[in-house]
């Protein structure tokens, strides 16, 4: 009884997003994540429940300018529900579509790119650190004033210290580090550096990185831009490395 939902704003595998008004301080609107168990096959409840919980009880902790804050988080019947602060604006995703041959300027692209290292610098700086592992164009928002918040953290977990492999395979092809689809370790800060040199690459270039034949064979920068500075450059292919030990060690790096 707290929460009018106004419109469906959009939604996937794991659940549908609406905006709502919240009643008890009007003229207030949020963003409400539903998660409906019962819609998903009967051997992915348990994992998808436990992700949307845990989703709500990292978010709550943490406190940026770049994250959306969660400002509840309650079930209802049979569904699970996160109130969040809503980000108004368009997705990067939805930017990169609308521009001139599907790309950014470099300089546009480095913004952005400046703004999300500062994010994911103070998620990896947690204890545990908060890895994403799902960052794309469609999960970073970007506000008219040009800042930039990453959303959905469906799939981030915390860096657990002696695990060898992640317990849950998960990700964007495209944009998922290899580490991500098993047999190399444990996703950890590197795993983020990775998404974020890919995230890179397509905003400088235009190429979707989940169009390509393979998840990993990306033409290279200079083929499809030739004027692309030499040091962006370096650093992405560096950042998209297939051995995390021959990635930046850090964001900050």
């Amino acid at each position: 009884g707290r929460y009018q939902i106004v419109r469906r704003l959009g939604g996937g595998g794991m659940g549908i997003v609406y905006l709502a008004d919240d009643l008890r301080l009007p003229g207030l609107r949020c963003a409400i994540k539903e998660m409906s168990p019962a819609v998903l096959a009967a051997q992915d409840r348990d994992w998808a429940i436990q992700a949307f919980r845990q989703e709500a009880q990292m978010l709550a902790t943490l406190r940026h300018p770049g994250l959306a804050a969660v400002t509840d988080f309650f079930p209802d019947g049979d569904n699970l529900y996160l109130v969040m602060e809503y980000v108004e604006g368009e997705s990067l995703e939805q930017k990169l579509k609308a521009a001139p041959r599907g790309r950014l300027t470099t300089p546009q692209a480095l913004v952005i790119a400046r703004q999300l290292c500062d994010v994911l610098e103070y998620l990896h700086s947690g204890v545990p650190p908060v890895i994403f592992r799902d960052l794309k164009p469609s999960n970073v928002m970007m506000l008219p004033s040009g800042q930039v918040k990453l959303i959905d953290f469906g799939i981030a977990r915390f860096f657990k210290s002696g695990r060898t492999a992640d317990t849950l395979n998960m990700g964007t092809p495209g944009y998922a580090a290899p580490e991500q689809y098993g047999g190399m370790g444990q996703s950890d800060p590197r795993t983020d550096v990775y998404s974020l040199g890919v995230l890179l690459y397509r905003m400088i270039t235009g190429y979707n990185p989940s169009d390509a034949v393979t998840p990993f064979s990306l033409p290279p920068v200079e083929q499809l831009v030739p004027d692309v500075q030499p040091q962006v450059s370096a650093a992405i292919s560096r950042a998209k490395q297939m051995q995390p030990e021959l990635r930046f060690g850090s964001v900050a790096e």
